[in-house]
Order: structure tokens, then C-alpha cells, then sequence
């Protein structure tokens, strides 16, 4: 069984507003966020065998903060189509995985990720909120990948955790 883990970006600085929306760092509380997931993360002992990430700054800084124990291990890919991608661009991008690869992350933007989740849980999305992380399962080949299929396992947002 398959399982796709799919995460929003931590909250972006919007200080300097002659930074363009590529190169925004994150904000205070897009790092206290990142290291809240990067604890629940390696509390549940989640691995990931790919990383399917946007190369914008603030996707780049989340991943460097979540995966801080394992990021040396990982297999990272950086996608331009993912920065500003639609749920199709992604899901193409996912489908074309070896299968070989069992858990992958996909790190990205609103509103793709977050349609992207809603077509493949055929079910709508209250907020997926930054730095919101959802693990999707149900399914065996990432060819197969398709609407309408998969069970959403979690749903976790940087509030579930603070408590954690």
C-alpha cells in the first residue's frame, strides 16, 4: 500500500514587500509551526522514501525545518511546476513515481495542494491552512493514482500540535 503525504508551506514573511512571492522567507510563526510538524514527525516515526517539493524559498525552509533528522537521507526532487502548479499539473507529476517508492511527500502552494487533496478524497477540505499535513492512502501503484480513490488517514495543522 501506497501512501501519499501531502504539506503545505509554513506561514511566508510578507515584511518587505519588494520581495517577490518566489523568494518570501517564512515568518516567526512559520518556524515555531515547522518545528512543531518536525517533532510530530519524528515522534510517529514517518518516513518518506521521496520529496516532491516546489523550489520556492519558503517550500525549501519548511522542508529544511520538518526534516531536520533525516533530510541527509532523503531523496529530494525539486519541481518548478509545482510553484503555482494545479491539482492536475500535481497529480501527473505524482503518477509519473517509480513504484518502488512507497511514501512519497509532496511539499507545495495553495490552491493546487489543497485541490489536489479534495480530488483525491473526493470530499472537501475545510482550510488546508499553512503548513497543514495530510497523509492519503488506499491504493498500490502511483500510476493508478486517480480521483475519488484514496482515504484520508490524517489531517494534522500546526493547532493539533501545539498541545502535542
Amino acid at each position: 500500500m501506497k501512501n501519499l503525504f501531502l504539506l503545505r508551506h509554513a506561514k511566508s514573511g510578507w515584511e518587505d514587500p519588494e520581495i517577490a512571492d518566489f523568494h518570501r522567507p517564512l515568518s516567526k510563526r512559520g518556524v515555531s509551526d515547522a518545528l512543531l510538524l518536525s517533532n510530530y514527525i519524528l515522534k510517529n516515526r514517518i518516513t518518506f522514501d521521496l520529496v516532491l517539493s516546489s523550489p520556492s524559498e519558503r517550500t525549501q525552509a519548511t522542508l529544511d525545518l520538518v526534516l531536520t533528522e533525516s533530510s541527509s537521507l532523503l531523496n529530494i526532487k525539486l519541481d518548478q511546476s509545482i510553484y503555482c502548479g494545479e491539482a492536475i499539473t500535481l497529480l501527473n507529476l505524482i503518477k509519473q513515481q517509480d513504484d518502488v517508492k512507497e511514501n512519497i511527500l509532496l511539499i507545495g502552494h495553495n490552491p493546487g495542494l489543497q485541490m489536489l487533496a479534495e480530488s483525491l478524497i473526493y470530499q472537501r477540505v475545510e482550510k488546508l491552512g499553512t503548513c497543514s499535513f495530510l497523509k492519503l492512502s488506499n491504493f498500490d501503484s502511483w500510476k493508478d493514482l486517480d480521483s475519488n480513490i484514496l482515504d484520508l488517514k490524517f489531517f494534522i495543522t500546526p493547532k493539533d500540535l501545539i498541545n502535542d
